[in-house]
């Protein structure tokens, strides 16, 4: 019973971020979509992860390290840039979109957003979209859940119409 309540918490943190959130859209950039031991995901690497305000303010960072970016967005909703950096939570969230990531090997990483699970057989069409594909996340207090993919005209991308 305790193990189904845990489980429970679990799935109910989650699907939080998801419904109170908000959205945005980060342009990624796809790596390897497949795991014999853990099925078919698309790894997803972001454009702001080599932002020069992150690297520059995360250069001297442990890694593991804890870090807050703040986004901003054009008008289509696609997040442009990356306005500050800070190590510590903002005080309040407010209007401003604001993504929790890691310093990994002289990186920020946004580990939350790394992996899109696919049908089996759809990884590699998905890999294929390279720089022209985008992820629709919903934010809640740092906090970041993928909602859908999007190709470049940021429509959405259903990962069974790529099936092999």
């Amino acid at each position: 019973m305790l193990l189904v309540g845990v489980l429970g918490g679990l799935i109910a943190y989650q699907e939080n971020v998801l419904r109170r959130g908000e959205t945005t859209i980060l342009k990624t950039r796809p790596v390897d979509p497949r795991d014999l031991f853990r099925g078919e995901y698309v790894i997803l690497r972001y454009e702001i992860e080599t932002n020069e305000l992150i690297e520059e303010q995360t250069q001297n960072m442990q890694y593991g390290s804890s870090v807050f970016v703040r986004l901003a967005e054009d008008n289509t909703g696609v997040v442009t840039a990356v306005t500050e950096v800070s190590q510590t939570p903002p005080q309040a969230f407010t209007d401003e979109l604001w993504l929790r990531g890691e310093v990994r090997s002289g990186r920020v990483r946004f580990p939350d957003l790394e992996q899109f699970y696919v049908p089996e057989g759809a990884g590699r069409p998905i890999e294929d979209f390279r720089d022209k594909l985008h992820v629709e996340i919903s934010l809640h207090q740092g906090k970041a859940r993928i909602v859908r993919l999007l190709d470049e005209s940021l429509t959405e991308i259903d990962p069974k119409t790529y099936l092999e």
